[in-house]
């Protein structure tokens, strides 16, 4: 059995007196071995997380910490639990104060490069941006609160949901690999940028809103607007995207 390699950055960072209001910052960065077959996943704070895969057979995690106090940067906490074939983050914000006027700061800027293979098991984002790319593994899944979610590039399934702000699924080229796409928004829109010699079967329902697309028509039918048709020549991969409230827009990519 793998033996679980534990990492707690818990930073004991220091600060010297400084004016009020100003952002306090500290970085951490760590490498460890991923076999291309293994998978990873991240619980993230408030803040930005940016995934790229590579060709490597490591990842590199780079992680900014920030507050407007040393006591709350030194309460967010960064456990990594580092196998070589699972990578498991995991990220816990300050507590809450008990008065709303106290000091509510703390963040995580993320950016970590990983095996394009790699299996993203779960990454959750409670308010910020989400960024996936270049990713090539069995799947990703990947969960937004309010802010923005990213995807390029990524010719695997995914399973990706926002709760409020905008859902974007963008491809530079196609390619023959089958894949599935389930992408949710509930309060916001979505757009999807696909190449125009792609082929794909389209199912994009906004119930609230409108349904956009440059390949084919949409029909409505009281609130809601609905496409559901296959797009090209025998396609292999399946686009789901769903929006509550808001508008969803399937762009054609011409290059």
């Amino acid at each position: 059995m793998n033996k679980i390699l534990t990492v707690a950055f818990i930073s004991a960072f220091v600060a010297a007196s400084m004016p009020a209001g100003e952002v306090l910052e500290d970085v951490v960065e760590k490498t460890f071995p991923l076999d291309p077959s293994g998978t990873f996943s991240l619980r993230a704070i408030d803040g930005i997380v940016e995934i790229f895969g590579s060709d490597s057979r490591e990842i590199t995690i780079s992680a900014m910490k920030k507050a407007f106090s040393p006591e709350r940067l030194n309460a967010i906490a960064i456990r990594v639990d580092a196998r070589p074939d699972a990578i498991n983050i995991e990220t816990t914000s300050p507590p809450e104060p008990r008065h709303h006027f106290m000091d509510r700061s703390g963040a995580v800027e993320y950016r970590i490069n990983l095996p394009q293979t790699v299996r993203i098991a779960h990454v959750e984002l409670p308010n910020g941006e989400l960024v996936i790319k270049g990713m090539r593994g069995s799947s990703i899944t990947a969960n937004l609160g309010t802010g923005q979610l990213v995807t390029q590039n990524c010719f695997c399934d995914q399973t990706i949901h926002v709760k409020q702000g905008t859902l974007n699924v963008f491809f530079d080229w196609s390619e023959r690999r089958p894949i599935s796409i389930d992408a949710a928004i509930a309060d916001g829109n979505a757009l999807a940028r696909i190449p125009t010699d792609a082929s794909f079967q389209l199912h994009a329902v906004a119930k609230q809103g409108n349904v956009w697309s440059d390949f084919t028509q949409s029909r409505k039918q009281g609130d809601a607007s609905e496409i559901n048709e296959a797009i090209g020549y025998a396609p292999a991969t399946k686009l789901n995207f769903r929006a509550d409230e808001g508008n969803i827009h399937i762009s054609e990519v011409i290059w």
